[in-house]
């Protein structure tokens, strides 16, 4: 995702994005959800952004419902 020295658009909305989750005042555990249709890219999204927030020495679970359905 990353190379030296160069810097997507992807990456500055991902660290706006992750920017402002940690801004928000939490006094315990926050959950960020993601949603979208389906093959949108949602995985691959909560997975970058675990990865900026990560790298701000927060604890990070991901948690998924891909294969989940309701009968």
């Amino acid at each position: 995702m990353y190379r030296a020295g160069v810097v997507t658009q992807r990456e500055r909305l991902l660290t706006e994005i992750g920017g402002r989750i940690l801004a928000l005042r939490s006094r315990g555990v926050l959950c960020v959800g993601v949603d979208g249709v389906d093959r949108a890219g949602k995985s691959t999204f909560a997975d970058e952004l675990g990865q900026v927030l990560a790298a701000s020495h927060r604890t990070v679970i991901r948690a998924s419902v891909d294969v989940f359905h309701n009968p």
